[in-house]
């Protein structure tokens, strides 16, 4: 299963988002999810992150943020992402059957 999660920056924020995002893919790695790729848009609107995830199911992507919350770096973290992140959209999915053969 996949997570996609669609981060609408805004201009001032991302160079900050930035140096937050390492920490939360570390940290949702030790949890369980697998981030497999990190891209910024070319088109359309311009300062959007896509992030797109491998996770076990829906609960294992569920109980990562739960924990989140309780890390000593939470507070720094949501700071960071509130003056950063304008929108997000988070989607669900698995593989299509056309889809290419995963290694």
């Amino acid at each position: 299963m996949y997570l996609v999660a669609r981060l609408e920056l805004s201009y001032a924020g991302v160079m900050e988002f930035m140096t937050v995002a390492p920490k939360v893919r570390e940290k949702m790695e030790a949890r369980g999810c697998k981030m497999l790729h990190a891209m910024f848009q070319q088109v359309e609107r311009l300062n959007t992150v896509i992030h797109i995830w491998d996770v076990p199911d829906a609960n294992t992507y569920f109980a990562a943020v739960e924990a989140l919350k309780t890390d000593p770096d939470f507070p720094e973290i949501l700071s960071i992402l509130a003056r950063s992140v304008v929108d997000e959209t988070l989607t669900l999915a698995t593989d299509a059957p056309y889809a290419p053969v995963r290694s």
